[in-house]
């Protein structure tokens, strides 16, 4: 409780149980993660991939086959794209449709870190961790881009809750969720999920004290009938192409990560990389960051003084430890770890409510955070300035400098001894932050990866009607979406062309021929023939030329 005054006590009470309340916080997290969507072109290039696996299973009926050139090495299990599918039929086959589901589910994982974090440890340490998962760097990110990575979070999230529920209380309903959860989260991306819940179940085997309790789980029967829903999936795709797909999903996925090969190109890194990910994802909270990793860490040695953690630190290890030696490197590989750290996080807040003592470690990580959340206010304004309009620099920067305002004052609340009020100060203003950027400054930055978007409505305006199939130069890899934004457009289809010689035989037929062409092609190809086109710009902030041109070529026959 506060320590200045019997009516502030309960003016910030009242205020506490406000702004946690569930039907105050979980409303603005749906909000939060569904606002912009529709606003936003897809991200290139997995994103895409998956709108234009959707939205042809929709088209032909056929949810079986993944067929198209362009997302071939973007092909996996299907339930990401029969969801997506489904909320498609519902909002219709654009970018809200598309991002539905997957931000949905992003919604439902915090649900989870809730209800479940309400009846293992309880309500404060629940809520708080909640906050903190959903306002850290990465969980709204991938929550608001329909990657597979947010709908396997929440299956992974689920799965975990169950086990350590299994651990906890003998109710038949935990052993059935977990298999549900287990089941769907392989119909989601395969291998990660068997991973994480294996390596999980090893360890309680080798650590917890109530060992005997995880063979309640009998996957000598349970596994096989988990796998069958994939496995017969397979077995349908398998007919259609005498297993060709399955055979490569195995070699990509399994066989090639397993031996350690670095499936893309720069797609590296080192042991650590995951640590600093995390450093960097909780920095708005860093200063409970070390001492929790530390506490879960602790209770691996420590387990019959630290039982409360001691689920948390295995659920941390099968998330995050392996994936630090792998050489192929993502943020996703080690998402499914981030309840765990925001529930440690949350308990080290709360504790510090509760017990009153401001340790000396403590302050100076509160000071190293300060200076960490100013930090990337600068160096927002050092990278922006070079990429961004200044207007909508300055509407990125105002939002971000709730960060460092609101380690500030939280830092100030504990020094005057108001704990309950730096906890208030710290998730609120961290909370705008994210809100802000969802609703103002996430669809203004929308037009720098706006390229594919472009190319569509050039090809609206100055190609005829009769056109049915536009070539896209097989070269362009920046911009995967070309061919979903194509795929919307009524009557027309999208098809590879692969050499610029192609491209130049098939512009001096008769036939109409409309062709989106790098600057290399069509330069090339205007040696040749003097050719009329439209530029498009497109802007990129994630490449080392954020300022890439394309070309929209088409011959008379093709023209409106």
């Amino acid at each position: 409780m506060l320590i200045f005054g019997h009516a502030d006590m309960k003016k910030n009470e009242i205020i506490y149980k406000i702004i946690t309340h569930p039907l105050f916080v979980f409303p603005l997290f749906f909000i939060m993660l569904m606002a912009s969507n529709g606003s936003v072109p897809l991200v290139d290039e997995d994103e895409s991939a998956y709108a234009l696996i959707a939205s042809q299973m929709m088209e032909s009926g056929d949810y079986i086959e993944q067929t198209k050139e362009w997302v071939f090495i973007h092909r996996k299990p299907p339930l990401h794209m029969w969801l997506m599918t489904g909320s498609m039929k519902v909002f219709g086959n654009n970018e809200f449709g598309v991002r539905f589901m997957t931000a949905l589910f992003s919604w439902g994982t915090l649900l989870l870190i809730y209800v479940y974090g309400r009846a293992l440890y309880y309500e404060r340490i629940a809520m708080s961790a909640a906050i903190i998962c959903g306002t850290c760097f990465l969980f709204p990110i991938y929550g608001k881009i329909a990657f597979t990575d947010g709908l396997l979070l929440f299956f992974q999230t689920w799965a975990a809750f169950s086990l350590m529920a299994i651990m906890q209380w003998k109710k038949i309903i935990h052993i059935a969720m977990f298999w549900v959860a287990f089941s769907l989260g392989v119909l989601v991306k395969g291998p990660p999920i068997i991973l994480f819940t294996g390596i999980f179940s090893f360890l309680i085997i080798l650590l917890h004290a109530d060992r005997r309790r995880i063979f309640r789980l009998r996957p000598w029967f349970f596994l096989p009938l988990a796998l069958a829903p994939l496995l017969y999936w397979g077995y349908l795709y398998w007919q259609v192409d005498n297993g060709e797909t399955i055979k490569w999903m195995i070699n990509w996925y399994v066989t090639k990560r397993g031996e350690g090969d670095v499936v893309i190109e720069n797609q590296t890194g080192y042991p650590g990389y995951y640590l600093f990910m995390f450093a960097f994802v909780f920095i708005p909270y860093f200063r409970y960051f070390p001492p929790a990793l530390w506490e879960g860490m602790k209770s691996l040695f420590l387990r019959r003084k630290h039982p409360e953690f001691l689920m948390l630190a295995m659920w941390l290890v099968s998330g995050w430890w392996i994936y630090e030696f792998i050489p192929s490197k993502l943020p996703s590989y080690a998402l499914a770890s981030l309840p765990a750290i925001a529930i440690l996080m949350a308990h080290e807040m709360v504790s510090l409510s509760e017990h009153k003592v401001f340790s000396r470690g403590l302050k100076v990580m509160s000071v190293l955070e300060i200076f960490l959340t100013i930090g990337l206010v600068v160096m927002a304004y050092l990278f922006g300035r070079d990429y961004l309009d200044d207007d909508i620099l300055k509407l990125v920067i105002g939002t971000m400098m709730f960060l460092p305002f609101a380690s500030i004052m939280s830092f100030v609340q504990q020094l005057r001894k108001r704990f309950n009020l730096s906890i208030y100060f710290h998730l609120i203003f961290v909370g705008v932050f994210w809100l802000l950027l969802s609703i103002v400054v996430y669809p203004k930055t929308g037009q720098y990866w706006s390229g594919s978007v472009m190319v569509a409505e050039s090809i609206n305006q100055n190609v005829a009607d009769n056109v049915d199939t536009i070539y896209v130069d097989n070269q362009i890899g920046q911009l995967p979406s070309i061919p979903y934004y194509i795929n919307q457009m009524d009557d027309k289809d999208f098809n590879l062309v692969y050499t610029w010689w192609d491209a130049y035989q098939m512009y001096l037929k008769e036939e109409p021929f409309v062709g989106v062409m790098t600057p290399a092609s069509r330069d090339t190809i205007d040696i040749f023939v003097e050719m009329e086109n439209e530029v498009i710009n497109s802007y990129r902030l994630d490449r080392g030329d954020y300022k890439a041109e394309y070309y929209l070529i088409m011959n008379d026959a093709a023209r409106k």
